[in-house]
């Protein structure tokens, strides 16, 4: 099974799409012009079968990772192929120009078993490549770039988060949360906020929390914190965090966008009816900087939604 494949059996396990019980829609408190939720305009169409990752990097230029293989985009949501992959993961931009992007290699735990022949890899505007990670983790999934260059890939197979240093050595940084999919730093860099995709893999049952993992001095602290539950149909993919500290989860299996406020656990639905919802990322450069875009692993879209506010800064 490919990744996007294991992108459409989630979506299979997702019935219906609904709203989890327990949250709510309401005005939206960013922005102020409409309530949410939102209606999602579409960028691209048509582009790709399915994809998942995406970010800017420090230029402010638009990657999407789809097809298994990555992508530049374009404000009119024209692409242009910068390098081909075994599959088309999480990514995360490094440096100024350059992307980090997560690949489960020639193998994937979906349907051959444990493995650790998945790979990172750091990739130039001009499609240059090198092996940042290569083995010693399975499937890696989301990858996020800290203050020091080093940088952290989950493994959404496993419960392990893997952290890779600026040398390239790489170490169990926590495994207690399981399957933990996308991950985002709180601005003060005390907690660490995980997605959880799955509650096992056999049989596949999707998951809904959101936790929290409490640090200090960069190193795990303490027991992780259920900030929500979105729903144990949500299958949480990826997630991003705004400059007021909240987090926008990616209810895949819902086809949703969550905005989750970790200091009340308010819920606000901020944009539905988006199949195979995946992973985010605050607008740069030419791109709505007040807008999150939303890559799918169901249709292969890609979605702008304006939510009101910027987002955080990120490491690079």
């Amino acid at each position: 099974m490919t990744a996007s494949r294991r992108g459409s059996l989630l979506l299979s396990l997702a019935v219906a799409l609904g709203t989890p019980a327990g949250s709510r829609a309401q005005e939206g408190a960013g922005g102020g012009e409409s309530d949410y939720p939102v209606t999602a305009r579409v960028l691209i169409d048509g582009a790709f079968e399915r994809c998942e990752g995406i970010a800017f990097n420090g230029e402010g230029d638009l990657y999407v990772a789809g097809n298994a293989a990555l992508w530049r985009v374009d404000t009119d949501g024209s692409v242009t192929k910068i390098a081909e992959m075994y599959t088309n993961l999480g990514l995360a931009p490094i440096g100024e120009r350059d992307i980090l992007m997560a690949d489960f290699g020639p193998t994937n735990r979906f349907n051959l078993g444990p493995n650790a022949d998945g790979i990172v890899w750091r990739i130039t505007p001009d499609g240059d490549k090198t092996r940042l990670l290569d083995g010693g983790i399975g499937d890696p999934n989301f990858v996020m770039v800290l203050e020091d260059g080093s940088f952290l890939v989950t493994d959404d197979a496993t419960d392990e988060i893997i952290l890779v240093d600026a040398g390239g050595a790489a170490r169990l940084f926590t495994d207690a949360v399981g399957h933990p999919n996308g991950i985002v730093l709180s601005a003060d860099g005390r907690t660490l906020f995980v997605a959880q995709i799955f509650e096992s893999l056999r049989p596949m049952v999707t998951s809904g929390k959101l936790w929290a993992v409490p640090l200090e001095d960069g190193e795990v602290a303490g027991l992780p914190e259920l900030v929500v539950d979105l729903g144990d149909r949500a299958a949480n993919d990826g997630i991003a965090l705004d400059e007021h500290g909240r987090v926008y989860v990616a209810a895949n299996g819902y086809g949703q966008i969550w905005r989750v406020d970790p200091a009340t656990t308010e819920s606000v639905l901020i944009a539905e009816n988006m199949p195979g919802a995946a992973s985010i990322a605050f607008g740069a450069g030419e791109f709505d900087e007040e807008s999150i875009y939303i890559t799918s692993t169901r249709t292969g879209k890609v979605w702008e939604v304006h939510v009101g506010a910027r987002g955080a800064p990120l490491h690079r």
